[in-house]
């Protein structure tokens, strides 16, 4: 092997170890003159010099979590950094979709990492899932599925800070039910309840807010109802609760009503009150019609 030919061998080998330090390695410059075997090993040498010059800001870049920097074209030294750079860019995403709060998304390219990352959705499914169960028990009554009284008295009080009048509001009271628990037991009270919430919630409107707000006592919000409107309402109300009696085979529902609208913001409480008064007047027009005994 002649002098020159050891001289670029030694070259490459130097540029071949700056590489493998992480330092930069200058290219080999080989001559028409040299044989054929070092001008192509040379050139592969190269090659592999530029590939690593051309890879290292990608892979700079992704070592420090960023995943704007494209990875070159056609350099197979970092095709599975390619592949990483991908999934972290799709994992990137899905980790914003999870922000946004869709809790749907699966990992299954990242191995051990989508087993932990799949385990974290479940548990945070399950947490959604616990926090919707206790926001509908802390707003709803458990034996009707209707709102509570402290639902209907936060939307009270939401809707008079608006400015979205009228308002019109219906209490209702059951009739009998006292009668109904002293001589056939709560169990058919409870289901007296049942049966009055789900004629309630058959007469009114989506937007409405069916409320049981005591034992025997529940009250409608209607946003945005006139007293016509509201009025229509009620009437639905007693529509549906003749066509249960016609139907019924355990026991007669009959209920008292009060509507009362407020036209302007500041006096839902009033009008609430007023309603329950007018309801108390139903239940005495009622007591006389089907006893004539006034109350």
């Amino acid at each position: 092997m002649m002098e020159k030919e050891k001289e670029m061998l030694w070259s490459m080998t130097e540029q071949l170890s700056a590489l493998l330090r992480g330092e930069t390695a200058q290219a080999v410059e080989a001559t028409d003159g040299d044989p054929v075997e070092i001008r192509a090993l040379a050139e592969a040498v190269n090659r592999l010099i530029h590939a690593f010059a051309e890879a290292r800001p990608f892979l700079l870049a992704l070592a420090a979590g960023d995943l704007c920097q494209e990875p070159p074209a056609r350099n197979q030294l970092i095709a599975p950094f390619k592949h990483l750079h991908s999934s972290l860019r799709h994992l990137t995403w899905q980790t914003q979709q999870i922000a946004a709060g869709d809790l749907t998304q699966q990992v299954d390219f990242l191995g051990e990492f989508s087993v932990a990352f799949n385990q974290l959705i479940t548990n945070l499914r399950d947490k959604q899932r616990t926090e919707e169960q206790l926001r509908y028990v802390s707003s709803h009554d458990t034996m009707t599925d209707v709102y509570n009284r402290s639902f209907f008295s936060e939307e009270l009080a939401r809707l008079d800070r608006g400015r979205h009048f009228p308002v019109s509001i219906i209490v209702v009271d059951l009739d009998g039910l006292k009668e109904i628990n002293d001589t056939r037991g709560h169990a058919a009270g409870d289901r007296l309840i049942q049966q009055a919430a789900r004629v309630l919630t058959s007469a009114v409107r989506g937007e409405d807010v069916v409320a049981r707000i005591g034992g025997d006592e529940f009250a409608i919000i209607l946003p945005g109802a006139d007293l016509e409107a509201a009025a229509r309402v009620l009437e639905r109300i007693r529509d549906e609760e003749a066509a249960y009696n016609c139907e019924q085979t355990e026991f007669f529902l009959g209920m008292s009503l009060g509507l009362a609208t407020a036209s302007s913001r500041g006096d839902l409480d009033l009008t609430h009150k007023q309603a329950d008064r007018l309801m108390y007047e139903d239940k005495a027009a009622r007591k006389v019609k089907t006893t004539g005994i006034r109350m």
